[in-house]
């Protein structure tokens, strides 16, 4: 379905007793701990580092670093201190956070001053707080819990989550904890602790100079290649999730490109719209990979338990409690690192708007180009020219939209945000093009579901589609040349159709769980009534009961997707209550 550039049609039919991590628990093998001044802290921080298995790499001066053993990291010549991977720009071995790209954090110190840089869109997050003039910084809520910091809910960013869907900002839900957003730069001074913007995808969206699209292609497989391989050194076993969507299964190939020692694992749900085995198994056949098939068990759905892990923000979706239990009986304590086509979408451009037409208009006038984006975006969105040119005109009239529309539904409208927490990409230059606009907010949308799965908790996870120098090229291709064709995402098409079977090259639908999950919200319509009416979000206030009683009091769903925004909102209540129960808990272990 065709929309104007307001919220696309498709995002609103994809809305889909805890503890802090023991320390015995084998997914403490990726943390990290960091004090920066703070002298009354460090002992603290080097016994808590001691308990949870973290090695010292820095005792002295402004910084104490601790990390987990099974992180990789190094000392650089400057004497900085890098975790993680950072890989030269050409992918071909390691690299300075200066020049290269990776899922690093760098750390640096000098004199009473130190500092942090977490690499650009992917990368462990790592939270930080002030305490003890100095500030605590780790990538685990249990150890900063055992430092003393306290998990007190920030009442505002809850009222932010619920009317701005997937706008990760650096406030968290826990009052006074920050998180040090992928790009970002954390600088302690001595006496005071600042952010600053590193990496800005602003600075790779510029007039693309006469590139065809056979070059752009190349250009694309040969960066996502040696990406994929950068990924892969150091990483022996890789289990790729392997939808047979298209995404993924570029990935599948650039593995096989790179040379890689995979296996693949598909998920299937027992409706038909859920299950994409016969796809993914041509692309396993395709490299002759061992393809492992499991079934979603739709009756341990979730929807209302607390989640298994306190998070400093809303985390773990509860329509994807079964897929994480089907993995984690197939995969178990297995450490492999796990590869997926997160990101495809939202980094290829996959847009269900007119703004690529808008942009062709602004940047070509009424031209033969403009025309035939105009044309490729009807095809792909099976519209008529008419109905095109009808949304293109509307949409020019009406300006650019905010790419988070307020969301109000079954909320208070007097409870909620006027306008949404600020980001550092907030800011666009005022000549970038709406079509752009729109493709850098979906690249930050897909970034607040990087740690979201619980399967993927304390896990290695490699998103490559989101590796810096795919991205980069990406945004600098015109938003309307990715519809050459009719088809959306058709440079990353074009760019692996050699490679991948016809049948996944131009497939136009997805596999969905929108069977699976109604399902479920009908199965468990009133345990949801109990949780969220009288929920923690009712008490605060930013629930409307009424509207909500209503809605599920209704036979069915008939076709609608509201009951997606109820368990978006159930998702925020299982979160909100798991934290207060792991405050509580925290303060009674302090008393005693």
């Amino acid at each position: 379905m065709l929309a104007t550039d307001g919220a696309s049609h498709i995002d609103r039919n994809r809305r889909r007793s805890p503890k802090l991590h023991s320390h015995i628990d084998g997914r403490m093998r990726r943390h990290i701990l960091a004090a920066l001044g703070a002298p009354a802290s460090r002992g603290r921080a080097a016994g808590v580092a001691r308990r949870c298995g973290l090695a010292p790499l820095h005792e002295g001066g402004s910084l104490h670093l601790y990390c987990s053993p099974d992180l990789p990291s190094r000392s650089l010549e400057d004497g900085s201190i890098v975790v993680g991977d950072c890989f030269a720009p050409c992918g071909s071995g390691p690299g300075r956070p200066d020049e290269g790209w990776g899922n690093y954090l760098a750390f640096g110190a000098s004199g009473r001053s130190a500092t942090i840089e977490r690499a650009p869109l992917t990368g462990l997050p790592l939270y930080w707080t002030r305490q003890d003039e100095g500030v605590l910084c780790s990538t685990s809520l249990e150890i900063l819990s055992e430092l003393g910091c306290g998990l007190a809910v920030d009442e505002a960013f809850v009222g932010n989550s619920l009317a701005y869907p997937n706008l990760r900002t650096e406030r968290t839900g826990v009052s006074g904890l920050n998180e040090l957003l992928s790009g970002s730069r954390l600088g302690w001074t001595g006496t005071s602790a600042t952010t600053t913007e590193a990496w800005s995808p602003w600075n790779y969206i510029a007039p693309q100079p006469a590139v065809s699209v056979d070059d752009l292609a190349r250009q694309l497989e040969a960066v996502i290649i040696d990406c994929t391989r950068a990924w892969c050194a150091g990483r022996p076993e890789i289990l790729l999730e392997l939808s047979g969507g298209l995404d993924s299964s570029i990935v599948a190939a650039a593995l096989d490109a790179a040379g890689a020692d995979f296996s693949a694992i598909n998920f299937a749900t027992a409706a038909a719209d859920g299950d994409e085995r016969g796809f993914a198994a041509a692309v396993s056949a395709q490299f002759g990979r061992e393809l492992l098939e499991v079934l979603n068990d739709e009756a341990t759905i979730d929807l209302v338990g607390m989640p298994n892990t306190v998070r400093p923000r809303p985390g773990a979706y509860g329509v994807l409690g079964g897929l994480d239990l089907a993995f984690e009986q197939a995969v178990g304590a297995r450490s492999v690192a796990i590869f997926g086509g997160i990101g495809g979408d939202n980094v290829f451009d996959f847009d269900t708007s007119v703004a690529p037409v808008i942009d062709a208009l602004q940047a070509c006038g009424v031209s033969g180009t403009s025309f035939a984006a105009l044309r490729n975006v009807a095809q792909a969105s099976e519209a008529t020219l008419w109905q095109a040119a009808r949304l293109s005109w509307r949409a020019w009239r009406d300006g650019p939209r905010s790419p988070w529309v307020r969301e109000t539904q079954f909320c208070r409208n007097e409870a909620m945000p006027e306008q949404p927490l600020p980001h550092p990409w907030d800011d666009a230059p005022e000549i970038t093009p709406r079509g752009k606009r729109k493709h850098v907010a979906a690249i930050r949308r897909i970034l607040d579901f990087l740690d979201r799965p619980e399967r993927w908790t304390g896990r290695d996870v490699i998103a490559p589609l989101l590796s810096q120098p795919v991205v980069e090229l990406c945004l600098s291709i015109p938003s309307w040349t990715w519809f050459t064709g009719g088809r959306d995402r058709a440079i990353a098409r074009q760019a692996f159709a050699r490679r991948l079977p016809a049948s996944i090259i131009w497939r136009k639908g997805k596999g969905r769980l929108e069977s699976a999950c109604s399902a479920a919200y009908l199965r468990q319509r009133p345990a949801l009534r109990g949780l969220l009416l009288d929920g923690r979000l009712a008490a605060l206030g930013f629930l409307n009961r009424a509207a909500i009683e209503a809605y599920l009091a209704r036979d069915g769903i008939s076709g609608d997707h509201d009951y997606f925004r109820l368990l978006e909102i159930a998702d925020i209540e299982r979160w909100l209550r798991s934290l207060e129960s792991a405050s509580r808990a925290a303060r009674m272990a302090a008393q005693r």
